[in-house]
């Protein structure tokens, strides 16, 4: 168990066991043929698994929009009722890449935040973030398209941002408690605002940026960027800072 785990509250594990369940659902390998749906064997996974590959690198060339079931198969090396064996249509494809994107930003710590421990924990919080969205950009600018467009992929992406927003609003709460953040605004607020400004400057850097044809800055650069502005913002400690601590008349 890590420390930001450990001042947790008993109601995150059942919502991010949630999340991860619907995302394991969505990632689930069958194989439809004849009205019937039967689990992959090796040979058929690594067929699946050569089809995402395909979609993925169509998706990040293409984007969401112009890239058709007919130009995978294409890319893919596979007939186009070769894709239906493992996938309903696009949208099934896409939301089996943000499954497994979810599941790995989940697994890489980026909502894993101990306020007790600075900005030293605060700095590997974000950077889990900021590296996630560096190195999968285009799946992020897909995944913003395509979940206006797939009902499975607006809930996994909206249950997604409220896992990392509540997990961040108990843990700034405990902050608060603990005296390590000095803020009086509404935590929940706080971490919503917090995380939507991450979310946004990595989003115009990394997404929307090369398309203007600007190169975003040094990882390293951004992640002291949005580490002293989160930190500076929510009064961040290094040592606990009680008032019941301070001299009297202070």
């Amino acid at each position: 168990m890590t420390s930001a785990d450990s001042i947790g509250t008993d109601e995150e594990p059942p919502r991010l066991n949630r999340l991860i369940q619907a995302a394991e659902e969505i990632r689930l390998a069958v194989r439809r043929q004849d009205g019937r749906e039967t689990p992959v064997g090796p040979r058929a996974l690594r067929t699946r698994g050569k089809l995402l590959e395909a979609a993925a690198r169509l998706f990040a060339e293409r984007g969401y929009v112009n890239t058709s079931l007919n130009d995978l198969a294409q890319e893919a090396g596979v007939s186009l009722p070769t894709i239906y064996q493992y996938f309903a249509d696009r949208n099934d494809i896409v939301a089996t890449l943000a499954a497994d994107h979810a599941l790995g930003m989940l697994q890489a710590g980026a909502d894993d935040w101990d306020p007790t421990a600075g900005r030293l924990g605060l700095r590997r919080a974000i950077a889990a973030l900021v590296n996630l969205y560096s190195q999968s950009s285009p799946f992020f600018s897909i995944w913003e398209v395509a979940s206006h467009v797939d009902d499975r992929l607006s809930q996994l992406r909206a249950d997604f941002e409220s896992q990392f927003r509540e997990g961040f609003a108990r843990k700034m709460r405990k902050g608060m408690e603990l005296g390590y953040v000095r803020s009086t605004q509404d935590p929940h607020e706080l971490a919503r605002a917090m995380n939507l400004m991450v979310q946004g400057y990595c989003s115009d850097v990394f997404v929307v940026g090369p398309r203007r044809g600007e190169e975003a800055p040094p990882v390293d650069d951004i992640v002291d960027l949005l580490t002293g502005l989160w930190a500076d913002a929510i009064g961040l400690q290094e040592r606990p800072d009680r008032v019941e601590d301070q001299p009297a008349g202070s």
